[in-house]
């Protein structure tokens, strides 16, 4: 009877564990369609991705945070003839319900060539079955990027 009991335990846990990982998947999926609507310069593909009156943000040094136009940035991505490539690092999820945040060291890439790199950071909400970016704050690294690059590469 114990050994059923422990069994059943263990199975419980791994069915937690399994549907945590597909909450974390869908969860992420809006992200990395909106890097796939970059390296296609899809900015309606980018859009879909944000839920209506998303917020985008870069903190900058000395404490400065800039709010970007978000329909702007999409317009730049489907005119620009530039090769975007944002490469995630590592992929931190923490989800509650119907609200997951995402942390995502990067390495972005312009033509090939590293451009910059730094921290996302992102809050999804899921409406009804889907999750939606609802804001997107960044940063950028201001020491060396192949150093970053080792750092948070998983």
């Amino acid at each position: 009877m114990m050994k059923k009991l422990l069994w059943l335990v263990i199975a419980l846990i791994g069915v937690n564990m399994s549907v945590q990982a597909s909450d974390a998947m869908n969860s992420a999926k809006p992200i990395h369609n909106m890097f796939d609507a970059m390296r296609e310069h899809d900015g309606k593909k980018l859009l879909a991705q944000f839920a209506p009156n998303a917020m985008l943000q870069r903190a900058g040094k000395g404490g400065e945070v800039k709010t970007n136009d978000l329909a702007k940035f999409a317009d730049f991505v489907s005119r620009t003839d530039k090769y975007l490539a944002e490469k995630l690092l590592s992929v931190n999820i923490s989800i509650s319900d119907n609200l997951a945040s995402v942390w995502t060291p990067y390495a972005f890439y312009l033509d090939g060539k590293i451009s910059h790199c730094g921290v996302n950071s992102f809050q999804l909400v899921k409406f009804e079955q889907s999750w939606k970016i609802v804001y997107l704050i960044d940063n950028t690294h201001s020491g060396d990027c192949e150093k970053f690059i080792k750092k948070y590469s998983h």
